[in-house]
């Protein structure tokens, strides 16, 4: 059982400092949102900074098509 606030026992974030090593590993393209997600997942923000990497901008894809991919033979428009 926990008491009290759940975060109160962890120790501090330095998000400048996070900042800087997300941006050496992952390039200038960090934003603050980035950094505010790679704080709390950070296993989940650096598989996804890498699938960015390799893929491209996916944010202008829909979600069936992020997360299942197109069938085969299938193409896809983006604006």
């Amino acid at each position: 059982m926990i008491e009290g606030r759940p975060g109160a026992s962890l120790p501090p974030v330095d998000f400048g400092s996070l900042k800087a090593e997300l941006v050496e590993k992952h390039g200038d393209t960090i934003r603050d949102t980035d950094v505010m997600s790679a704080a709390l997942y950070p296993k989940v923000f650096d598989e996804y900074a890498e699938f960015k990497a390799k893929y491209g901008p996916v944010d202008k894809l829909d979600t069936p098509t992020f997360l299942v991919g197109p069938g085969i033979e299938e193409e896809i428009n983006v604006s």
